[in-house]
């Protein structure tokens, strides 16, 4: 059915890097060919915010019958106030459609349904109705203008004499605007029956080809006017996709007024979801719960029916998530606080046995848990593994072993995307997710219940937000999920039978571009490049074209820019040439970082090391003219890189301790 449908309304799920004004999680509507799938991938020229007053289904009436209707009156036919308009299958979208836009425009609407349907125009205000299937309407328009005709002709109707007919109604200097596909006159064929009247064909599809921008100003412009209530969407007729075909028959039959829609009511897998709820005589535990994740979870816990919480945290409260607590007792829950560390199992065998005792018996375990010590693998040290693994690993073993004889609903475990794509820096992170996952494994073959869920960068809560982790992920070509998008996919995957399902927003043309740089994926990149063209960058096109005594200046300003990306530096003209990396708040991550990005951007092999060696754009654009642009060194073998992966972290503390 990929081919099938050129319109539709939904919620932008990734955004490319060229893209601005839309974002993840927007709800918008857009003209898109194969529209009847579950995703679709459009030039943003194309998509407009939905206006917040219409639904989904309301929303996807909209973009080809008012775009079409707009197009053909306003830019085609040039209506003006006091225009007679005669609009051909007034009851279908583009007919509806027609009617509001010219009524709106001051023209009088003269117009043909099938009878059953005329009541529905009489209640947009059409005063002159007649039949569409007959050709007596053509007497009848002559009759109500007293011979003098109509100036716009909107046609849709193709058989038999219906464009003869409608030709002759049209005044001397009219406009006949045919709007339909099949059975339409050339030019020559009007011309020889009435030369003058002016004809044109219209042909949305090539229009938005032809004249994008013209297309994206008349969306915005219709997004205006249906959210100031100026326009108003057709009457809809919704089918869910898997009655699809009885919406076909349906329409076949056209007995429709307004627009049939088809509704996307099915999940990724076919399968119908089924309402989350959560029992209120059970007790749910949620490990971090006073962290930004963990209370989040709470709050939608307690919404969708829960009363019995057990947030554990390693510190008391503070007056903030006091308030939170507060919050969610009025909202009628009973919350119970626990100080405990669930990496020791003392505390934990108390806080279940607690729970036990209370006669409310568990149901279900959130290990949001987590902590983060970044750094490369040299510089760190078991101290800083065993804090980042001991809550996750330790945590989540002491949760299993101290429930595994109880029936839980569910055992879901917050895992990260380090541990399925890796991140710079975040080694210890990565393995301790890693258990996670596999935990989840062991215990669905253990006959449990088990779930755990690679989270990307969250916005707005949590630890990793708090230390500017999704603003790395977005240079890094993976978006971020929004607190929004994190509950609704949590109630998907709860409601689901999945075990490990990551749920990463990613900007599939940035992440290509990092693929190669990773040993880990490296048979992935492998399959890409053997499937399709590999090509230079922009940048480095460019600069083969420049003459070579303009190279240098051309270089300056590329560093320029890729350390500001690294650094978040908003003006790159700011960074002076003589001063130091590290002086503008470099470290180990971010020097790989920006080893990474010009490797990329000009197509060579660049050492790790490449900031401590050339620490100024001065120093470093120098070397990259002397010894890099006349002869690209070849890369360098396996070895060779990890040598300089583990030096990065003693050059840093060198280039620290002379600061």
């Amino acid at each position: 059915m990929d081919s099938f449908g050129a319109e539709c309304a939904g919620e932008v799920v990734a955004v490319g890097s060229e893209v601005t004004g839309f974002h993840i999680g927007d709800t918008v509507m857009a003209m898109a060919h194969g529209s009847f799938s579950q995703y679709v991938t459009v030039d943003a020229t194309y998509v407009v915010i939905k206006p917040e007053n219409l639904s989904f289904e309301e929303a996807a009436s909209i973009p080809a019958n008012f775009l079409t209707a707009y197009y053909a009156l306003h830019h085609v036919a040039k209506i003006q106030a006091g225009d007679r308009v005669l609009i051909h299958a007034a009851a279908g979208g583009t007919g509806m459609a027609a009617v509001q836009i010219a009524q709106q425009a001051g023209a009088e609407v003269f117009a043909t349904a099938s009878p059953p349907k005329w009541e529905a125009l009489r209640q947009m205000g059409v005063k002159h109705i007649m039949n569409s299937r007959t050709v007596e309407f053509a007497d009848q328009v002559m009759a109500i203008t007293q011979g003098l005709g109509v100036n716009i002709v909107l046609n849709s109707l193709t058989s038999g004499e219906f464009i003869s007919k409608g030709l002759s109604v049209v005044s001397s200097g009219g406009r006949f605007v045919e709007i339909s596909k099949r059975g339409v006159w050339d030019s020559s064929q009007v011309a020889a029956v009435r030369p003058d009247v002016s004809y044109f064909v219209v042909d949305l599809v090539k229009e938005s080809i032809e004249q994008p921008g013209l297309i994206n100003s008349m969306l915005q412009g219709l997004k205006e006017k249906f959210g100031n209530g100026l326009l108003q969407p057709p009457p809809i007729k919704v089918f869910p996709i898997e009655e699809v075909i009885d919406a076909f028959r349906y329409m076949q039959q056209a007995k429709h007024i307004g627009k049939i829609v088809v509704s996307q009511t099915q999940l990724a897998d076919g399968t119908t979801q089924k309402p989350l709820s959560f029992r209120s005589g059970a007790s749910y535990l949620i490990t971090g719960g006073m962290g930004g994740l963990g209370l989040l979870v709470a709050n939608w816990m307690v919404s969708k029916g829960a009363k019995h919480l057990v947030l554990l945290g390693r510190r008391s409260p503070d007056d903030a998530i006091t308030k939170k607590i507060t919050e969610l007792e009025m909202a009628g829950a009973s919350v119970v606080v626990e100080k405990a560390d669930v990496s020791d199992l003392e505390s934990m065998t108390r806080v279940l046995h607690k729970i036990e005792q209370s006669n409310i018996p568990l149901a279900g375990v959130i290990h949001s848990a987590g902590m983060l010590s970044d750094g490369v693998l040299q510089n760190q040290s078991w101290s800083s593994f065993e804090q980042v693994m001991a809550p996750k690993v330790q945590g989540a073993w002491h949760l299993h072993q101290l429930t595994q004889n109880q029936p839980l609903d569910f055992f879901v475990l917050f895992s990260s995307a380090a541990s399925v794509l890796g991140s710079p820096g975040q080694g210890n992170h990565s393995a301790a997710n890693g258990f996670l996952d596999g935990l989840a494994h062991y215990r669905r073959g253990m006959g449990l219940s088990g779930l755990s869920i690679h989270w990307g960068a969250v916005a707005q809560v949590g630890e990793a937000a708090e230390r500017g982790a999704d603003m790395r992920a977005s240079k890094q070509g993976m978006g971020v999920i929004s607190p929004t998008q994190v509950l609704e996919s949590l109630e998907l995957l709860m409601s689901g039978e999945d075990v490990e399902v990551g749920v990463i927003p990613l900007e599939w043309s940035a992440w290509q571009e990092r693929l190669a740089q990773w040993p880990f994926l490296a048979d992935w990149q492998e399959t890409i490049q053997t499937t399709s063209e590999t090509s230079k960058s922009e940048f480095l096109l460019k600069l083969e074209a420049t003459e070579p005594n303009e190279r240098r200046s051309l270089l300056v300003a590329h560093v320029r820019r890729q350390l500001a990306l690294v650094l978040g530096i908003k003006n790159p003209e700011s960074i002076a040439l003589a001063t130091g990396f590290f002086d503008l708040g470099m470290d180990s991550l971010s020097s790989v970082e920006l080893r990474n990005k010009l490797q990329s951007s000009l197509d060579c092999s660049l050492p790790s090391s490449l900031a401590f060696d050339y620490p100024t754009v001065e120093k470093l654009v120098d070397y990259l003219v002397k010894d890099l642009l006349a002869e690209k060194e070849e890369v360098p073998d396996e070895s060779e890189q990890l040598i300089e992966i583990d030096d990065i972290a003693k050059r840093l503390a060198e280039q620290l301790g002379a600061n």
